[in-house]
């Protein structure tokens, strides 16, 4: 792949410093400079969370879901996947559209690593690119791109409004930006669920394991209502929650044409998913980990909600805008 007709800096192989990221390639201005905003669990840590959150399968269901949603047929010439990690979204990409060339970009050349060690075994390797680079500071050029993807990306970027304006300078007319992040409006709600569950707990189910991880959501979920200047962000893995408002201020500062937004799970049990997830992706626990009663709390939760409101009061929700098309 020419990658000087995707990005409009030089980029430089990394194998030349180090040859563990050989084929791993970067923007030249980035080299040598700090990676603002990111954990090491990205980095540093790069296998462990591999293990912990790889599950193409999943981002299948999803991608093929939100395609639908926009009404995508044909196939994109070329994909810009944004942080790809360890390859999430792009082999589900790579299966549903065989001859589409797909750009992978993370800000973590580890991760970025694992998924070249898997592309290398496939026989079509020459239409991937893997490209570390901030998604905040990625510098595409004009109109490269007829689809862009983020999975779960946004939460962890300090400004999350620049990756979007990237999107817009990369994807042709009529092109969709499509993303898959957590939203304010049910987490709230379950983060008000698991406060009535600490209160109702004794003293000493607060102190297992259940509960102590109950307790870290609340407090997580406390640090990210703190002001967008607050410099604590950048300690955080996940910054953000976000609105259907925010994307829609977005769409009109800079000129989406259209915005797309619908909840990921609109299920009569989606608190008590939500809560089992949390659990197992966050403390290595299963839904045991918490009693009966507190269970029975989440499920009278689930049950006070309508079909409605469980899509209007997502957790998690697919964010799609596309390019106004040429006229």
């Amino acid at each position: 792949m020419d990658l000087a007709s995707v990005f409009a800096e030089p980029l430089v192989d990394l194998g030349a410093d180090s040859p563990h990221f050989a084929g791993v390639h970067a923007p030249r201005s980035s080299l040598g400079m700090a990676k603002v905003g990111v954990t090491s669990q990205f980095l540093e840590n790069a296998e462990a969370y591999h293990r912990a959150y790889f599950d193409t399968g999943y981002w299948k269901f999803l991608i093929g879901n939100a395609l639908a949603a926009a009404a995508i047929d044909g196939a994109p010439r070329r994909i810009i996947d944004i942080g790809s990690g360890s390859g999430n979204s792009v082999i589900p990409l790579a299966e549903r559209f065989p001859e589409s060339e797909i750009v992978a970009t993370d800000i973590s050349p580890q991760l970025l690593a694992i998924l070249r060690d898997f592309l290398r075994k496939r026989p079509d390797g020459n239409r991937f690119a893997l490209v570390c680079v901030d998604a905040m500071h990625a510098r595409y050029q004009a109109e490269v791109a007829d689809l862009a993807v983020g999975a779960a990306i946004l939460h962890h970027i300090l400004e999350p409004e620049r990756v979007t304006a990237c999107c817009f300078q990369a994807l042709s007319p009529g092109g969709w930006a499509i993303f898959f992040e957590p939203f304010e409006s049910g987490n709230t709600f379950l983060k008000f669920v698991y406060r009535r569950i600490l209160a109702e707990a004794t003293a000493a189910e607060r102190e297992t394991a259940g509960f102590r991880f109950i307790e870290r959501m609340v407090v997580d979920y406390k640090l990210r209502e703190r002001p967008r200047g607050d410099p604590s962000y950048r300690e955080l893995d996940d910054k953000w929650m976000f609105t259907r408002t925010y994307f829609d201020r977005i769409r009109a500062e800079q000129g989406w044409s259209e915005l797309l937004t619908y909840a990921l799970n609109v299920s009569p049990t989606g608190l008590r998913d939500q809560a089992t997830v949390h659990l197992r992706l966050g403390a290595g626990l299963t839904a045991e980990a918490l009693p009966a009663w507190a269970w029975a709390v989440i499920d009278e939760a689930d049950a006070g909600m309508s079909d409605d409101l469980r899509r209007e009061m997502a957790q998690e929700a697919a964010v799609l805008l596309r390019k106004p098309p040429r006229n």
